[in-house]
């Protein structure tokens, strides 16, 4: 009875502490200027999510070592209205948007 119990319980936190996915056009870019973080959503919905991620949106981070290449890859993406896929963190930003962990466009 004790297994089957804490087998319950790793499952169902291995649930919610999934990352979220999604893959789409880029529908709206946000950015604030006293903010480091660009997030952004889809035109269609996310597949996944975080249990975090409340805006449904992504996150990334202008900080990080690959903010800035994420962020020309994802201007490049939706002025071309090219398909998106993404992949999340697992982890929120202060605005409710989930971190990028991978960004593809196909």
């Amino acid at each position: 009875m004790k297994q089957l119990l804490a087998c319950i319980i790793l499952t169902s936190m291995a649930a919610t502490a999934s990352a979220g996915t999604g893959e789409g056009v880029v529908r709206s870019i946000w950015a604030s200027p006293t903010s480091p973080y660009l997030m952004f959503d889809f035109t269609t919905p996310m597949r996944g999510t975080h249990r975090c991620n409340r805006s449904g949106r992504f996150s990334i981070d202008l900080r990080g070592i690959g903010g800035r290449a994420s962020f020309e890859t994802l201007l490049m993406a939706k002025s071309g209205k090219l398909v998106v896929s993404v992949q999340g963190l697992g982890t929120c930003n202060i605005h409710d948007a989930e971190n990028v962990k991978i960004i593809e466009v196909q």
